[in-house]
């Protein structure tokens, strides 16, 4: 494992704002039954780490003053205004240290999983699986294999074989992770305004055959009455 070396931090090492602006990062370095330790990271070698993939379950091997400590990275804070990396806490850890992280699933299999050859689409209900297990335990990755995989199946937590000690920190319900979902069929919806208007014409039309049968009603009673003149 790569070992990257920090500086520890005193008042001789200027400001927040000094050490910022001379590439470095402030942080702190905290754990349980120890006394926190202020360092500060090179920018470069930081921004590296955090772009390398699963940054925030991987063990990293620092060195304080020639003093080597194993650290898992915590939290990251940004400037409100400018996005940029001001502050970080990691977590110092031993091999019996409990630790809760969060881990991707991948999803082996796809291209002759059954249920998307089919069309079907893989639905992913939850990217990340947060565990707890111990530092010298954290499993890189999940997977589970869709190679017998239809739609309608929903891939769970209990589908998924986890490391001996690694457990879910959800612990009351056997959660999906995935579903196999069937494919998306678009439906042509009529446009409001064209409904509005196929209405509009259906009324007038009715009006309209309101109207002849009224006249036809009105000629009717006219031939009535000038029978019955003609009868006087």
């Amino acid at each position: 494992m790569d070992k990257y070396k920090v500086i520890e931090r005193s008042k001789t090492n200027g400001s927040t704002l000094s050490l910022i602006n001379k590439g470095l990062i402030p942080g702190i370095v905290y754990g349980k039954g120890t006394e926190p330790t202020q360092i500060a990271f090179e920018n470069k070698v930081l921004q590296k780490l955090m772009h390398s993939g699963s940054f925030y379950s991987k063990i990293i091997n620092i060195d304080i003053n020639g003093k080597v400590e194993k650290i898992l990275p915590k939290s990251l804070q940004y400037h409100p205004v400018t996005d940029r990396l001001i502050h970080f806490d990691f977590l110092r850890v031993q091999d019996d240290t409990k630790v809760t992280v969060e881990i991707q699933v991948e999803f082996l299999n796809q291209d002759i999983c059954p249920g998307l050859k089919k069309g079907g689409v893989l639905n992913l209900v939850r990217r990340l699986v947060e565990l707890s297990c111990n530092a010298n335990n954290i499993p890189n990755k999940l997977e589970f294999d869709l190679e017998k995989t239809e739609i309608g199946d929903a891939v769970k937590i209990s589908n998924i074989s986890l490391p001996e000690g690694v457990k879910p920190t959800i612990t009351d319900r056997d959660f999906v992770i995935a579903t196999v979902v069937p494919p998306t069929v678009e439906v042509e919806e009529t446009k409001p305004e064209e409904a509005e208007g196929e209405a509009g014409t259906e009324t007038a039309e009715e009006k309209s055959d309101e109207n002849k049968d009224d006249k036809k009603e009105d000629k009717k009673e006219d031939k009535k009455d000038d029978s019955k003149q003609e009868s006087k």
